[in-house]
């Protein structure tokens, strides 16, 4: 059984007097008005130092790699949120969204998306300058990703039955197709299709 230490209750308390004085509030605004959550969320992201450590992470997964580091490192993240090898306890960084889901799960799903889905994809598929390029912007919320994969013929079936394509002409990229359900998608800064 896991218990949190004394450290741990400290952070817990301190993000539900923060989500109690910046978050709660406008409760409705973000849940049912449509208000999006992104400078809340980099605001609980810079007062917790999750932004920084977020970066500190990344910048050593990709030391560990120059020095020898694994593709498996290389698709688990390696860290870039805290955790093993980074010297920042994984509840820490747990703890945050623990907290919000409580009270916010929409932020929790932006959350997801944007670190999760997007960041993880470009990390785990991207060339070393695409994921030095995107990765840390996403990772500490300077920058919002979406992941546009849901097409109303097949789903959210990324590597089967997807129509729609991407083709380069000149500098640039021609789509064509439609996705729908893409969660930050109207905020996003990076997407990938």
């Amino acid at each position: 059984m896991f218990e949190w230490s004394d450290e741990h209750l400290m952070m817990r308390q301190a993000v539900r007097q923060f989500i109690e004085k910046e978050i709660l509030p406008d409760i409705d605004a973000y849940e049912h008005e449509g208000r999006p959550p992104y400078d809340a969320l980099r605001k609980m992201f810079a007062t917790f130092g999750i932004d920084a450590a977020a970066r500190a992470g990344f910048a050593k997964r990709l030391e560990r790699e120059a020095d020898g580091g694994t593709a498996a490192d290389r698709a688990t993240g390696g860290g870039e949120s805290g955790g093993e090898g980074t010297g920042r306890d994984p509840a820490m960084t747990l703890i945050p969204t623990i907290e919000l889901s409580r009270y916010c799960p929409g932020m929790v799903t932006a959350l997801g998306v944007s670190m999760g889905l997007t960041a993880a994809a470009i990390n785990s598929r991207g060339t070393r300058a695409q994921r030095e390029r995107w990765v840390p912007d996403l990772l500490s919320l300077a920058k919002i990703g979406a992941w546009a994969i849901t097409e109303p013929g097949s789903g959210s079936d990324a590597f089967g039955s997807m129509a729609s394509t991407a083709r380069r002409d000149g500098d640039g990229y021609v789509l064509n197709g439609s996705k729908t359900f893409i969660t930050n998608g109207p905020y996003a800064d990076t997407i990938v299709f």
